[in-house]
């Protein structure tokens, strides 16, 4: 004998699951908003990540309308075998880079490996350009201005 659902069925299934999904995939969004930063209704994994996306948004800002940056920071996305989410997404000029904001837990060998193997899997997928930030390099605003300003300018002339 099949069960007969209530009316509201949609209504329980919902509440069931916990809190609806923000426009990122992460588990962030279901962890009390305190413990990660949080900016123009985008989630970040920590300070670095939102460190980074001051510049691009800066940069951003500054361009006209028909030439702007699209930024998605922790998009998941499908790749072959595997679900991957970078850290940054960024779209210029009808292009497509990923930046990966590196820290203390990205040493060693294997580590090194994975991130390797990941960054081919993004290329082979349509990802113009990967390119890696190691916070440990970085010590001031201008590094990172540099970086993104150099990893913009890679973008628009592949």
């Amino acid at each position: 004998m099949i069960p007969v659902p209530s009316a509201d069925w949609r209504k329980q299934l919902r509440s069931a699951n916990g809190p609806e999904p923000t426009n990122q995939a992460r588990r962030l969004r279901l962890e009390p908003e305190d413990q990660h930063p949080i900016e123009d209704d985008l989630h970040f994994t920590n300070e670095w990540e939102h460190g980074l996306y001051q510049v691009p948004k800066a940069r951003q800002a500054a361009m006209p309308d028909n030439e702007t940056i699209g930024i998605m920071p922790l998009g998941k996305m499908r790749l072959l075998g595997s679900t991957r989410e970078p850290d940054f997404l960024i779209t210029y000029k009808g292009r497509a880079g990923v930046i990966e904001v590196d820290g203390p837990h990205h040493e060693g060998p294997r580590r090194a490996s994975n991130d390797h193997s990941r960054d081919n899997l993004m290329l082979n997928a349509g990802v113009e350009w990967v390119r890696r930030l190691d916070v440990r390099d970085v010590h001031t605003k201008a590094e990172v201005e540099k970086f993104v300003d150099n990893f913009l300018a890679r973008l628009a002339r592949r």
